[in-house]
């Protein structure tokens, strides 16, 4: 295989089966990847691992693929998700592809009072993910769940999770402090841009399950503290 061309299913996967593709799949195959019958691709679908497959031809212009052999076990996720407020287009886009490609187990949009943007196109920034994922070559599809307002993010956590807090105002600068129990869930959790209002804050501050710590002395845009959060929580506790 000169190039590693991989792709996202939805079907079940085992070997020696055969799928035949729908039409938006068959077009991206044929048109955008441009690949020809005998041509072998990767196959995944966040379930059942990673599997070899080859274009077996077409049928009323969908494309049949033939599965092989198992190639990967699937994964386990990452242990780390991201809360964060909503960005505004493109600074969106870029937030939700490159922590794609860093890894991690979901994305929790969060409306908080100084958030701009109050939706999000959940069928764009699904594709972005799966891109993001077929090219960085790992097997597990990060969720998106619906957007949550600050007091209902506060009342989804569960008992086992942590919130790691980024607040450049913190004079905790030791992640390996804050994480020494790794059989908690993390949720590193971004505000917005122009931060918390007094009222956010005094609410974050007196619950127990947020942990703040600092990402350095400069003050950094949203998707770049996602970012660097996530290099060095996957980092640490990986």
């Amino acid at each position: 295989m000169q190039k590693k061309i991989r792709i996202f299913l939805s079907e079940r996967l085992e070997e020696n089966n055969k799928i035949i593709l729908g039409k938006d799949q068959s077009h991206y195959i044929s048109n955008v990847m441009r690949l020809k019958s005998g041509n072998k691709l990767l196959l995944f679908n966040g379930i059942d691992g990673e599997f070899l497959g080859k274009v077996a031809g077409t049928e009323k212009k969908q494309t049949i693929i033939q599965v092989y052999t198992k190639q990967r076990d699937q994964s386990e996720p990452s242990d780390v998700s991201l809360a964060f407020c909503l960005l505004k287009g493109q600074r969106l886009d870029f937030l939700i592809q490159k922590c794609t490609e860093v890894g991690l187990k979901s994305f929790i949009p969060v409306i908080s009072d100084h958030t701009i943007v109050r939706d999000m196109n959940e069928n764009r920034l699904n594709k972005i993910i799966t891109e993001s994922v077929e090219q960085s070559d790992q097997l597990n599809i990060p969720q998106v769940v619906n957007a949550l307002n600050l007091n209902e993010f506060l009342h989804s956590l569960k008992k086992e999770d942590v919130v790691l807090f980024g607040d450049i105002s913190s004079k905790n600068n030791d992640l390996t402090q804050l994480i020494k129990d790794k059989s908690k869930n993390y949720i590193l959790f971004i505000g917005p841009e122009g931060d918390f209002s007094p009222q956010e804050r005094e609410i974050i501050t007196k619950n127990d399950k947020f942990r703040s710590f600092s990402l350095g002395k400069n003050i950094l845009r949203s998707e770049t503290a996602a970012m660097a959060g996530l290099v060095l929580l996957n980092f640490l506790l990986n």
